[in-house]
């Protein structure tokens, strides 16, 4: 059930700007051009069997380098546990909504 689980978020983090997109449409408060302020990306970073400062830590630098070069700044992480085992990382990131920019 976790390895349905874990491809089911990987296909879905593919479209995460698009996702989070219709979620801040439908969820955010408007900023004053009627678009929400913000925008957020929840994307998970899978834990893979071995060592976890040569695994895990190292996939989660590389997903903090490569969101923030897309202009996304850090918000929350939230630990995966399933029957007691380590699966990864639910890692939330936000910028400033694209409509927001300047003209």
């Amino acid at each position: 059930m976790s390895k349905i689980l874990t491809g089911l978020l990987a296909m879905s983090l593919a479209s995460s700007a698009a996702i989070a997109q219709q979620d801040d449409d439908d969820a955010a408060t408007p900023g004053p051009k009627g678009c929400p302020e913000t925008q957020a990306s929840t994307v998970f970073v899978a834990d893979k069997s071995g060592s976890r400062q040569k695994g895990s830590a190292s996939r989660l630098s590389e997903t903090h380098k490569t969101a923030q070069d897309q202009g996304w700044d850090f918000e929350d992480l939230e630990i995966y546990i399933e029957d007691g085992d380590l699966q990864g990382f639910f890692v939330t990131y936000v910028r400033p909504h694209p409509c927001n920019k300047a003209e």
